[in-house]
């Protein structure tokens, strides 16, 4: 029996549109590739948004033009490997974490998928998160990768100790 969309709540509704913001790291890099595999086995559009400082000169053009003319070479350079995943790329000047999750909503975007340093202590106090932001903010489900080096060792079996008898016993 097949079930219907409407039986299976707002979370499990098709995914249709995927944001992936990249910054052309190595970990964005691996957040792409996951997002280009979300998007080829549900059939999605892949979106793919480099956010990159205001410019001095900000007008309603310096929001999608940056001052760095690389940029959207470099974006055009990136992609899904595969011709089947349809891939739109976007450009926007701001705050990167607002902005994604600004965007996300505006374009209707089921899924967010981006990659994430995992920062801990005092580096992540002082610098922030921006995959945090989006975590908290987001109106639509994200999904954070993270580039874990070959070589860390797997996790192992939490241990579970036995309970204490009671000191009445």
């Amino acid at each position: 029996m097949a079930e219907s969309s409407q039986s299976r709540g707002p979370f499990m509704k098709r995914i249709k549109r995927v944001l992936c913001p990249v910054d052309f790291s190595e970990t964005s890099t691996k957040a792409l590739e996951y997002a280009e595999r979300v998007a080829r086995s549900t059939g999605a559009e892949l979106i793919l948004l480099h956010v990159f400082d205001v410019p001095e000169d900000l007008g309603m053009l310096g929001q999608q033009v940056p001052s760095d003319a690389t940029l959207p070479d470099k974006l055009q350079a990136i992609g899904p490997s595969s011709p089947d995943v349809p891939v739109e790329r976007m450009l926007h000047a701001g705050p990167p974490a607002e902005v994604i999750c600004w965007l996300a909503q505006d374009r209707h975007c089921d899924l967010i998928v981006m990659g994430t340093e995992g920062r801990t202590g005092l580096a992540h106090l002082f610098l922030g998160s921006v995959a945090e932001h989006v975590l908290r903010h987001a109106r639509s489900p994200v999904v954070v990768v993270r580039n874990r080096p070959a070589n860390e060792p797997p996790l192992e079996e939490p241990r579970v100790l036995p309970l204490r008898p009671p000191r009445f016993l």
